[in-house]
Formats: C-alpha cells, structure tokens, sequence
C-alpha cells in the first residue's frame, strides 16, 4: 500500500471512530436535556440554536469550503490561506453578533428564550476561529477528530454535572461555550507547533478573492438550513416551545443519522476535487461506487424507521415526546434522499461549480419556505416534516438534472434493489412488531444483509473497486 494509500486509510478511521464518539455523545447529551428539561424548555434550547446557526453560516459565507479545497491543490501557501481567512471571519463574526442583538431586540419571544440566543450567538467567536479546515485540507482528519471529542467531552462533563433541571436553562449555552474554546485552543496550539505562529492579514485584494469564490456556497449554506431549521423557526413562532420540542426530539435523531455521512464525505471530497483536475474516468468511478453503496445503506433507514418510530422514540425520550413520533416517521425518508444525493451533490463543489449548485439550493429552499408557510398553521409539526422531505426531494431532482459527471440513469438504477430489500426487511419486522426494539433491529440488519447481497444490490468486487479508487496514489 503506498502512502497516499496509507494516508487515506487512516484519515478514514481515525475521522470515523472520532467522529462516532462525537456523534455519540452529543446524542446522549440531547436525550439527557430532553428527559431534564422537558418538552417546553427542550423547545427553546432547539429554537435559539436554529436561530443562532445561520448567523453563524453569515459569518463563514462558504470560506472554509475554499480554504479545505485550496490548500489541498496547493500546500505551499497555508500561511497566506490561514492568516486571511481567520481575519476575515472573525470581521464577519462581529457582524453577525450586531445583526444578532438587533433580531433579539425585534422579537416577540420571552426574555428565557433572548437570553439563550445571546448566550449561543457568542459561540460566533470561537467558530470563526476554527481551523477545522486547514487540517482537513492538509489531510489530518485524526487531529480534527481529537478537537471534536475534547469539545463534546468537556460540553457533556459541564451539562451532567451543573444541568439537573429546568432552573440550570441558562448554564446550556455557557457550557456549549466552553467546549468550543477548548477545540479552538487545541488546534492552535498545534498549528503553531507545525507552522509556527499565527499572524492575522488584512490582505483586502485577497479577501476579495476569497469572498468570490466563497460567496456562492455560502448563500447555498444558508439556503441549506432552510431545509434543517427554518421549521424549527417557524413552529416556534406559530405553535409554540412545546411543539418545537417534540419535533425537535424527532429531528435530532435524523440529524445524528445525518451526521455521520460527513465522515464519509470529509475523506472522499479532497479527493474528488484532485481527480477533477487530473483524471475525470476515476472521479466518475469514485462518484458512481460511493453513490451505490449509500443508497444500499439509507434504504433500510427509511423502511426500519418509519415502522419502528414508536419505540425508537419511546425509548430514548419517553411519552412525553410521543406526539413527535409521526414527524420522525416522515423525517427519516429524508435521510434516504440525501444520503443517496449526497456524493454527486458534492461534487459540484469539488469541481467548481458552486453557481449551479447555489441555484439548485435556493430552488429547495424556495419550495421549503413556501410549503412550510402552507402547511405548518394547518398540519403543525407534520406539516413541517412533509414540507422538509418534499424540498430535499425538489433539491435532489434539480441537482440529478445539470449532473454531467454520470449518466442519470447509472445513478436512478441503484436504489431499485435496495428498495426491494428493503422491503423484505419492512415485512418481517412488521409481522413481529410487538416484539423487543433491539430483538427487531438486529432481525431487520440480518434479513436486510442477507437479500442485498442474494439480489446483488453491491458486491464485494464493487466494495474493493470503491476502497482502490479513494486509496489510489495521487
């Protein structure tokens, strides 16, 4: 195996273990302020933070993106990269916390629910100061990893020890605070122990260039949590804390499902915005194996889950969360869709085509924002989750329309097998039902396991040819 090959071999397992326990832990620190808070105050906590996220995206605009794909093509100019993209966030974090303070001030929400967003608009400032990028960039997913467990350790140790009740609210937003200064702090001390000292640049002509190529991921950024907040928002204008904590109890369980195919995504991404520049028959390849085989793992999410809905979401949050269980039902078919979007949606911003895809991105979040002001005030939380599925689905049509790297019909073709798996599995695990949730889960991964591989939905060959083409020598 050649270095490269070793290299990418070990991003891919030190970003997947790390990012795991991350995911892990945020999870069980979600089902913990779920079950302490209740309904209500989990509600508000979700809504200030779906508030507080695209002031966060405003302070990026796309930056890191450019700064992960240009200091993969060009390792020698990190320090310009580093020195101006950290400068100019941190300019543009200032003023989104302005433009913060006056939402709040704007309002009508109660003075708990200010308080939270003020608190949670700080994190602007350690975000801005994330280097995640370059190391990413530079191929260290190990040191990314490391930051990610320190934040979530220390964030869970500050939540389990101060957070018994609704009264210790105000304390979540301080400790998620502290874990985000201490992955920051962490990867500045390594930063300057391989590069040496970090000196901001005011270099305006750069910046301009930078916020050239960032701006349109940026906008299609902000459009993206359209799709992942924006019902958040609006349930929480028009029904309440109460609402916006069931369906967010459901949502955070689709969110962690969802953040796992970023590791994925992180290894492949430098890659395929290489083989752009040197060799489109692998780039194809690798987009065409790595779509396979997402769609062979999401179908049996959206199967599985819709009919285990009711005690997946008994389990982890109790009946007090029951009324979230239909919005989880209809959630996950999104996972479906964006796990199997997700490889060629990258793509095109690997390979330059940030336009394209903004535009692909504000027509999803056009549709979202229009369906969930439709169906919303009449179908509550149920409404918000169609509204959710059915843009995602509009964002997938439009991207599959101006993709050029595959054949539209070499990527249609690949979910028909799992579908019918899948579908298998949804049989045997309804029959038996009633039975224990872990009992039917280990049942439907055996069935589901056994019928793609008879029916050939991807083979061990396939397997092999995705593992060589991400592990090729550059």
């Amino acid at each position: 195996m050649g270095r490269a090959a070793r290299t990418l071999a070990k991003n891919l397992l030190t970003l997947s273990v790390t990012q795991i326990i991350s995911q892990f832990t945020s999870f069980f620190i979600i089902i913990y302020l779920a079950r302490v808070l209740g309904a209500e105050n989990f509600g508000k906590i979700s809504f200030a933070q779906a508030i507080c996220l695209y002031f966060t995206l405003l302070a990026n605009l796309g930056l890191t993106v450019v700064g992960v794909r240009e200091v993969a093509r060009n390792k020698n100019n990190i320090e310009a990269y580093t020195s101006n993209i950290i400068a100019l966030r941190l300019v543009l974090a200032i003023f989104s916390f302005c433009l913060l303070l006056i939402f709040v001030n704007l309002i009508h929400k109660s003075s708990a629910v200010k308080y939270l967003i003020i608190i949670y608009g700080l994190s602007l400032f350690p975000s801005a100061l994330l280097i995640e990028w370059l190391f990413q960039g530079v191929e260290k997913m190990e040191i990314i990893g490391i930051a990610r467990i320190l934040n979530k350790v220390l964030y869970a140790g500050l939540i389990f020890l101060l957070v018994k009740g609704s009264v210790q609210l105000l304390v979540v937003p301080y400790a998620w605070l502290a874990g985000s200064f201490i992955a920051v702090g962490f990867l500045f001390y390594l930063f300057i122990r391989r590069f040496g000292r970090l000196r901001l640049s005011f270099d305006f002509p750069f910046w301009r260039s930078l916020l050239r190529q960032a701006l349109p991921m940026g906008a299609s950024f902000i459009m993206i949590q359209i799709y992942y907040q924006f019902d958040t928002i609006m349930l929480g204008f028009m029904k309440g804390d109460e609402v916006v904590g069931w369906y967010s109890a459901a949502y955070k369980v689709i969110f962690f499902i969802w953040a796992l195919l970023p590791i994925f995504i992180s290894v492949i991404f430098p890659r395929m915005s290489k083989y752009y520049k040197e060799s489109r028959p692998k780039l194809r390849t690798l987009i065409s194996l790595s779509t396979k085989m997402l769609s062979v793992v999401a179908l049996p999410l959206g199967v599985g889950g819709m009919i285990l809905a009711k005690p997946i979401m008994g389990f982890l949050y109790g009946e007090e969360f029951s009324n979230g269980i239909i919005a989880f039902q209809i959630l996950i078919w999104s996972v479906v869709i964006i796990s199997i979007r997700c490889t060629y949606e990258q793509s095109f911003l690997a390979c330059n085509e940030e336009r394209r895809y903004m535009w692909g991105v504000m027509l999803g979040a056009g549709a979202n924002i229009g369906l969930n002001m439709i169906l919303i005030p009449y179908f509550g939380l149920k409404g918000a989750a169609i509204a959710t599925v059915i843009s995602e689905l509009v964002f997938s049509l439009y991207m599959l329309a101006y993709f050029r790297i595959l054949k539209r019909m070499e990527i249609m073709k690949y979910p028909l097998k799992p579908i019918i798996a899948a579908g298998f599995m949804g049989f045997i695990i309804y029959y038996f039902r009633d039975m224990n949730l872990f009992f039917l889960l280990s049942l439907g991964f055996g069935v589901y396991l056994v019928f793609i591989f008879l029916l050939r939905g991807i083979t061990f060959k396939e397997l092999a040819g995705l593992k060589q083409q991400i592990m090729a020598k550059r």
